[in-house]
């Protein structure tokens, strides 16, 4: 049973080593850019008086104001690029950076999209950038990035932004930009979403093998 027991720990320990090696490029591949796709389409600094615009605009929104689901107190439209199918998916990433104005917790939400040739947009979802625990005059940098988008055709896209709020922030720089394609960490990324599936795998094999010495 000890021998069981010595054999069983150390194949086990090494299935875990190499599982943190693989998340190692994970870790180190999330603050770059290129975890978003594989080429960058189009990278765009929001004019200053847009930025004043969404400041005003969260301003003027009074505390406990319900907002729908695709509401936007503010929206812009960049510049038209091609998306030809070869190059699915495409991800939206904003880049905000400002001042926080007290002491506390930062919010921003945003609506991005995809204006179409026909004029109809194509809203995405994305996760809200927030930053916790600030204090008055900190600098605050966020990013976040869109649900990537596949489309059946090659498409004339325009990159749409929509402000729904923005709390305990002044923003003085709001940047967007456009991946085409996966990103290098997908590949890990697929696998790491088997992981639960892998394990199961792992101890079940392990314990036949066991069973049949």
């Amino acid at each position: 049973m000890a021998l069981f027991n010595t054999r069983y720990a150390g194949l086990l320990a090494t299935f875990l080593g190499l599982l943190c090696l693989l998340a190692l490029p994970i870790a180190q591949a999330a603050d770059k850019p290129t975890v978003y796709g594989k080429e960058l389409l189009l990278s765009s600094e929001l004019p200053v008086q847009t930025v004043a615009e969404f400041n005003n605009a969260a301003a003027a929104v009074k505390p406990g104001t319900p907002s729908g689901l695709f509401d936007s107190l503010k929206d812009w439209n960049g510049s038209e690029f091609s998306a030809p199918t070869k190059g699915n998916p495409y991800t939206l990433v904003v880049k905000v950076s400002g001042i926080a104005i007290a002491d506390g917790n930062v919010l921003t939400r945003w609506q991005p999209g995809w204006v179409l040739e026909d004029g109809v947009t194509r809203s995405t979802l994305m996760t809200g950038l927030s930053r916790d625990n600030v204090k008055a005059g900190e600098r605050v940098n966020l990013v976040g990035a869109s649900a990537p988008l596949s489309f059946k055709e090659d498409r004339k896209l325009l990159p749409s932004l929509g402000l729904q709020m923005a709390t305990n922030v002044r923003m003085d720089s709001v940047k967007i930009e456009v991946w085409s394609g996966l990103g290098k960490s997908s590949f890990v990324s697929q696998l790491f979403a088997w992981t639960p599936l892998l394990v199961g795998v792992v101890f079940l094999g392990l314990f036949f093998w066991f069973r049949r010495g």
